[in-house]
């Protein structure tokens, strides 16, 4: 074990026995860091049972550090405490917090003696406090805008979404103070990007979801009919993105970005699964399931939306890509196709670029009437793998 301590404070006053506040980082692996307080003699600590039910925030208070922070002294500043966990083993309390500890961060702990249950009457030692933290690490930036989707050189006036790719985990701070949506003359399009208080992250990170305003887009809307739409056809624009949009490390992105588009007609009409086009595989063969669409499709929902099953209702295990500009997509199965009937599964979430679904356009008049219960929740395309 390794130590990345900051600062330790010992008890301030003769007891039965002389406690202190370490930092604890495993060696190789930062992210596993914990706050651990040793010394406490096990009668005074918590039993299983009574450990679960310890008010410990106000035994060991873990909160970030500020400026002017030191360890000489115990007041609060009144800050909520770092979320995390607490054990305890043999005669020490250890904190892990829920995320890990940020790098170059500092952080104050103050553990109360006193506040231990078995304790309040027989052990009053003076409160320990210490200021820790893992060194900030010098790193060079690498993190780039991998792509952004939809890759088309040609949008629809009405398009609604945009997904910007990362090749690395990113910070949690959204990126709409990074982005700016850009006219041929470089002139910025206020108010093109709804302001959202939620952050649309996938799971690791990697991929930011921007939403045009939608209040913007739709026709008959006050803000379409006091601002026009963001974007108008026959124009072209670049999404720019600064390189201070900050990684997962805390690093800058490697240089800034910029996407260069052209705009053309809005996109109005429902989407219709009779015009896709299904290439099947061969029987025996691990080849993809091609399904080719008439226009680009939002990347996002394709690579949820589809899916493959038999004729009897049994899911297909299998892996799924977008290709030709967002025109395609391909289902891999992960064992060989048996010569069999098979269905193509489209959930009705799909949408194209300008949020069209399957037999409903986004242009529905407000006042229309849309019984959304009777939409089906999924629609199956039947088709068949044979032996070449």
């Amino acid at each position: 074990m390794g130590s990345g301590l900051l600062g330790t404070v010992g008890c301030g006053s003769a007891g039965p026995s002389e406690p202190e506040i370490r930092f604890v980082v495993p060696d190789g692996h930062p992210e596993a860091a914990t706050i651990t307080v040793v010394g406490v003699p096990s009668h005074y600590l918590p039993s299983r049972s009574e450990s679960s039910a310890a008010d410990w925030p106000s035994i060991l208070r873990v909160t970030v550090a500020q400026d002017g922070d030191s360890a000489s002294g115990v007041a609060d500043a009144g800050l909520p405490p770092v979320t995390g966990s607490y054990r305890v083993t043999g005669s020490e309390i250890v904190f892990t917090p829920m995320f890990g500890f940020d790098a170059g961060l500092r952080y104050r702990a103050v553990f109360d003696g006193s506040k231990l249950p078995a304790t309040r009457d027989a052990w009053k030692p003076a409160p320990l406090v210490a200021i820790v933290g893992l060194p900030k690490r010098e790193l060079s930036p690498t993190t780039v805008v991998d792509r952004i989707y939809p890759t088309s050189d040609i949008v629809p006036e009405n398009q609604l979404r945009l997904y910007v790719h990362f090749s690395a985990p990113m910070g949690r701070k959204g990126g709409l103070d990074y982005m700016r949506l850009l006219d041929s003359e470089g002139h910025e399009v206020k108010g093109a990007f709804l302001p959202l208080e939620a952050e649309f992250w996938n799971g690791d990170r990697t991929r930011y979801t921007v939403f045009f305003d939608p209040g913007r887009v739709k026709r008959g809307i006050l803000p379409n009919e006091q601002m026009g739409r963001p974007l108008l056809a026959g124009r072209q624009y670049s999404l720019a993105i600064s390189r201070e949009w900050r990684d997962a490390e805390g690093q800058p992105l490697k240089d800034d970005f910029r996407r260069t588009f052209r705009v053309g007609p809005a996109d109005e009409q429902p989407l219709h699964t009779s015009e896709w086009r299904i290439r099947e595989p061969a029987a025996g063969s691990l080849d993809p399931l091609i399904v080719v669409f008439p226009e680009p499709l939002d990347q996002g929902l394709l690579m949820r939306a589809l899916g493959v099953e038999t004729a009897a209702g049994r899911s297909v295990a299998g892996d799924v890509a977008t290709g030709g500009r967002e025109t395609q997509w391909a289902f891999t199965p992960r064992a060989p196709w048996a010569e069999n009937d098979y269905r193509l599964v489209a959930l009705t979430i799909l949408e194209d670029l300008a949020g069209n679904r399957i037999g409903r356009a986004f242009e529905v008049d407000q006042f229309e009437q849309v019984d959304r219960q009777a939409e089906p929740e999924r629609i199956t395309l039947p088709f068949r793998v044979a032996k070449e």
